[in-house]
């Protein structure tokens, strides 16, 4: 009986440490595809050249866009919980590669306003710091043809 528990006692020894080893195994594989999450990327919306940051939601009260064949305007109304310093930032970068001209930059309370310009184009974004949430909107307008306009 004793070299049969001799016997037996190693066996159940190595068969413990084979289960240890599987459930880590398994633990390491499903942390795998939560490691592969992808993030929403940021988008552009009414104008190509205008990036919106994912963190803050379109909101169709108070949004509007108008596009005729002399200019295409629109106003864009977004919320969201952000840094307004790191969104102020955000737009100054990403308006600067897609190669628009930061005119002024002024603070008036809670409220920030951009404003940007291109050859055709102009750009005023609002950034509303409430309590809650931030409200930011966006001014666009776009004349085209604006070489006929030079010509009268």
């Amino acid at each position: 009986m004793r070299s049969f528990i001799k016997l037996l006692l190693p066996l159940l020894i190595v068969g413990a440490l084979a289960a240890c080893t599987t459930t880590s195994a398994s633990s390491s594989k499903s942390e795998q595809p939560a490691a592969q999450n992808y993030q929403e990327p940021d988008y552009y919306l009414d104008f190509d050249d205008i990036m919106i940051p994912k963190e803050i939601d379109y909101q169709n009260d108070g949004s509007y866009k108008l596009d005729n064949s002399k200019f295409r305007a629109s106003i864009m109304k977004f919320k969201g919980r952000v840094e307004i310093p790191e969104l102020v930032q955000y737009f100054i970068n990403n308006m600067t590669k897609d190669n628009w001209t930061l005119v002024s930059n002024n603070k008036a309370s809670s409220v920030q306003f951009l404003t940007f310009e291109k050859y055709n184009k102009s750009c005023v974004i609002e950034i509303d710091d409430t309590f809650a949430s931030s409200t930011t909107t966006i001014f666009a307008v776009e004349v085209k043809d604006a070489g006929d306009l030079k010509k009268k």
